[in-house]
């Protein structure tokens, strides 16, 4: 019948093997097993004669806890985070759920199954399961428990993935590797951690600074989600800066256009005021070359306004100072136009002046 232990049986079998300060343990009950790492036959003879782990059972069914050379723990009764903010763990599991929750990019403690009472000549790693690794979750190289260590271990997970990760409680965590030390040892301290037989307590310790000593806890998280909500923000401002440069490029470009029809429209006008005015000069009314030297020069400043103008969106986006270019192409082919009209002019204001009569002596040039 195989073999099965219970917890209050465990700590009556493992009283005697408990290391304590200036106390010399019990012999050991199994000193021809060599010092090696246990197998299963070992396993359960030294959880039959030292109780060092229980609940156990040591059955051979299909998916028995106990393998060839190593044992498995489930998840134990409870499990802590520490959330934005604060300094306390928060119970996110407490043995009545049917799943652990190990959130996205977070680090999750969680509690043992097994009640460990280690003997002074037996030391402890474990690690977890493979699957959860290829899942995602991360708990490291297993650590050393140390002979003589009491309690139940505080397994830290870390969740790299983005998305939340389900354990469901009847569902092995990790599995446990048992090695016989060379001697049982008379020197060396007991593990301190026995003196936190509840594992919040253990991952307070952890989490209070050593400097300075009267230091609140700090709170254990994973920096990933800091760092998402950080990208997040760089992004929505990366795009909102885009927005606003497509809308001053919007905005360039209805300037453009406008600015091309202005310039298009004074010129036309421009034109028929000067052949309108060229008309009269040639019906004889000669002070409208003067006013049409104004209009000419007038325009040429608002000609000038409008280069300025365009200029000052030089800081907008490329496709904003490709439409100015074509703008100012357009300007000084229209400014070319008024200079042509200009030499028109002047060269009707030459035949005019061939074609009045001469001035009678001693009056004055009107020109």
């Amino acid at each position: 019948m195989p073999f099965k232990l219970a917890e209050n049986d465990a700590e009556r079998l493992a009283a005697p093997f408990k290391m304590r300060a200036g106390q010399k343990a019990a012999p050991d009950p199994c000193g021809d097993i060599p010092e090696a790492l246990l197998s299963a036959d070992h396993i359960i003879e030294y959880v039959e004669k030292t109780g060092m782990i229980a609940p156990f059972d040591g059955g051979n069914f299909k998916k028995s806890p106990l393998k060839a050379a190593s044992y498995e723990s489930k998840i134990g009764k409870c499990a802590y985070q520490f959330e934005k903010g604060k300094n306390y763990p928060t119970t996110i599991f407490d043995g009545t759920q049917q799943f652990l929750t190990v959130p996205a990019n977070s680090i999750v403690f969680v509690e043992s199954e097994i009640f460990f009472r280690l003997p002074p000549f037996i030391a402890v790693r474990f690690n977890l399961q493979i699957n959860h690794v290829h899942r995602g979750l991360l708990l490291g190289t297993g650590p050393l428990v140390d002979p003589g260590f009491w309690g139940r271990l505080c397994i830290p997970l870390h969740n790299l993935t983005n998305e939340d990760y389900l354990i469901p409680k009847e569902d092995g965590l990790i599995w446990i590797e048992f090695t016989k030390t060379s001697s049982n040892p008379e020197h060396g301290r007991p593990p301190s951690n026995t003196e936190f037989p509840e594992i919040k307590d253990f991952i307070l310790k952890a989490a209070k600074p050593q400097i300075p000593s009267d230091a609140q806890p700090i709170s254990i998280r994973s920096s990933i989600p800091d760092m998402v909500e950080k990208a997040d923000k760089k992004s929505q401002a990366a795009a909102d800066s885009a927005k606003k440069s497509e809308q001053s490029a919007q905005t360039m470009r209805n300037y453009s256009v406008g600015g091309v029809i202005a310039g298009a429209i004074a010129v036309v006008t421009l034109a028929a005021t000067v052949f309108g005015i060229s008309i009269d000069y040639f019906t004889g009314n000669r002070s409208q070359i003067r006013e049409l030297q104004e209009i000419v020069a007038g325009n040429g400043e608002q000609f000038d306004d409008h280069v300025e103008a365009v200029d000052a969106f030089g800081g907008a986006e490329l496709e904003a100072r490709a439409t100015t270019s074509a703008l100012r192409a357009q300007i000084e082919s229209q400014e070319n136009e008024i200079e042509t009209l200009r030499a028109e002019i002047d060269l009707l204001h030459s035949q005019v002046r061939r074609l009045a009569p001469p001035n009678p002596e001693g009056s004055e040039n009107p020109n």
